[in-house]
């Protein structure tokens, strides 16, 4: 068996060499990518809160809220209906008008909400 890798020279032989360390990082003008010098929570406020901004532009509107549950086997899909008192990035607060019932819901399983009134959108 011939093993010709033995014979190929190394572009740097120090054993502790380790390439790209310069005080500049590598590909630092990627489109769409924030930039390295602007903090991680202002890039998600300019690009990523229009569902939280519509939420707290209409406070104390009806709205129906769908929510999917993956891991859930009773819970997969539901829709909760009410008044909406608070909303963060978080979760939204809603109040069933009907049943006097409060509910926290985490905006990570939201999938859309529906407006029974008209929508402020500025």
């Amino acid at each position: 068996m011939n093993n010709s890798y033995q014979n190929i020279p190394y572009i740097n032989s120090n054993p502790n060499y380790i390439p790209n360390q310069g005080t500049q990082p590598p590909y630092t003008n990627i489109p769409n990518v924030p930039n390295t010098s602007q903090s991680y929570n202002e890039y998600i406020d300019e690009k990523y809160q229009y569902a939280y901004n519509i939420l707290n532009n209409n406070p104390a509107q009806i709205a129906s809220f769908y929510m999917s549950y993956p891991d859930s086997v009773e819970w997969r899909d539901r829709i909760f209906t009410g008044r909406v008192i608070h909303a963060s990035r978080e979760y939204t607060l809603l109040r069933n008008e009907e049943t006097r019932e409060w509910y926290v819901l985490p905006s990570i399983y939201l999938n859309y909400v529906i407006y029974n009134e008209d929508v402020n959108l500025s």
